[in-house]
């Protein structure tokens, strides 16, 4: 009965990754069968039968839940694993079931309250400081996308520094900000303060302020200017002359974008300017979204709950709707890919000093988030920035 249930899982997995130019090996009790053709790069090693047969079913999304609690290994290289996302035989195949879809279907309707957010976010953020900030540079300790000379080089992703990269990343921004000293300046989803500290060392802004809603990072961040608060607590009385956000959109659920947008038109003064940077997926005909696949409702359910991401020309429809003038609009692919290669890296080369301030389910769910955001994210999304006003 075994050997059947393989042959089924072998089967289906092959139907369903027809072009694979490479062999992940599907085991259990001694057994294995090959899926794809040419060199073995990954193996999913089943430990229960009903992890197998999710696989026989073409339920890789309960696959992986059996792989974060144990039931189950990826062994080799498990960009290999995660790299079968792109030899997908059609789009729509990637997509979660009818059932696992509509657990996130309310999110599309009601904006999440303030304390779900604070709770969503707090569940990631405020993992052990010393675990967060092992795979992060030391200089920025920022935990969004860098912007690296040479972004398609990922071949050889060391030719720079993270840290320069992650540096570069705020300057650029801070430039098209044109920070003054007198500038009221407000970074929203300020991690560890980065910019903040920024502004105030480098552009002398006597009055910058950050807010995140992670306790770590206000406690251990670069600026005493720092605030745990959620934006729509700050009144929308336009005080700010320039804002800064990175990869805080990325964290909102689908009902509430049109909501921060107005927010933050809110809090700029007229001629004030804004800085959205953002990480977003192409249009997809076949309605492919973080909600409904694979490795989208993945990430919802072990590592950043609650967030959605719109492509490009939605977030620019939202922004005109609002009354923003976009002055500048920038489509930089690459960079998530490469940044995180180097956050994997670290993370692997770190687990022995960091193993013991995780779950065993956290370290499983972690090499395939940093993964998964490379292999998939990565070449397909792009990071957009834009320079908005309030006229």
């Amino acid at each position: 009965m075994s050997t059947r249930l393989l042959d089924q899982a072998a089967d289906k997995m092959n139907w369903l990754f027809p072009e694979m130019p490479y062999v992940i090996r599907i085991s259990y009790g001694g057994q294995s069968r090959a899926v794809g053709h040419g060199p073995d790069r990954a193996e999913m090693a089943c430990k229960t039968r009903e992890s197998l047969a999710a696989i026989a079913r073409s339920d890789i999304a309960t696959f992986l839940d059996h792989y974060v609690v144990g039931d189950a290994d990826i062994n080799g290289d498990m960009y290999a694993f995660v790299g079968a996302r792109a030899h997908v035989r059609e789009d729509g195949l990637w997509r979660v079931g009818a059932w696992q879809r509509l657990r996130y279907a309310w999110l599309s309707m009601f904006p999440s309250p303030v304390r779900r957010k604070l709770i969503a976010v707090s569940s990631h953020y405020d993992l052990s400081n010393e675990f967060i900030l092992s795979y992060l540079d030391q200089k920025t300790k920022a935990y969004s996308c860098a912007i690296w000379k040479d972004a398609a080089n990922v071949s050889q992703p060391w030719d720079q520094t993270l840290d320069d990269a992650q540096h570069d990343k705020h300057m650029i921004a801070a430039e098209h900000l044109e920070l003054q000293p007198d500038d009221r300046f407000l970074d929203i989803g300020c991690g560890y303060g980065y910019m903040v500290h920024l502004a105030e060392t480098q552009f002398g802004c006597k009055k910058a302020t950050g807010i995140t809603l992670s306790k770590n990072q206000v406690d251990t961040g670069f600026s005493r200017n720092l605030q745990l608060k959620h934006y729509f607590e700050l009144p929308a009385e336009g005080q700010f002359d320039k804002i800064y956000t990175c990869g805080m959109i990325s964290h909102l659920d689908k009902s509430e974008v049109s909501r921060y947008y107005r927010h933050v038109y809110g809090l700029l003064r007229k001629g004030g300017r804004v800085w959205f940077h953002m990480i977003s997926p192409p249009a997809s005909l076949s309605g492919i979204t973080n909600y409904n696949t694979i490795s989208g409702t993945f990430s919802q359910k072990y590592v950043f709950p609650d967030h959605y991401q719109f492509p490009a020309s939605k977030h620019i429809r939202i922004m005109e709707e609002t009354g923003f003038r976009i002055r500048q609009v920038y489509f930089r692919y690459g960079h998530y890919n490469k940044t995180l290669r180097h956050w994997y890296q670290r993370f692997v080369d770190n687990l022995p000093q960091t193993r013991h301030l995780i779950t065993p389910e956290i370290e499983r769910s972690w090499h395939l988030f940093l993964t998964y955001a490379s292999i998939i994210d990565g070449p397909g999304a792009y990071i957009k920035q834009y320079v908005c006003e309030r006229p």
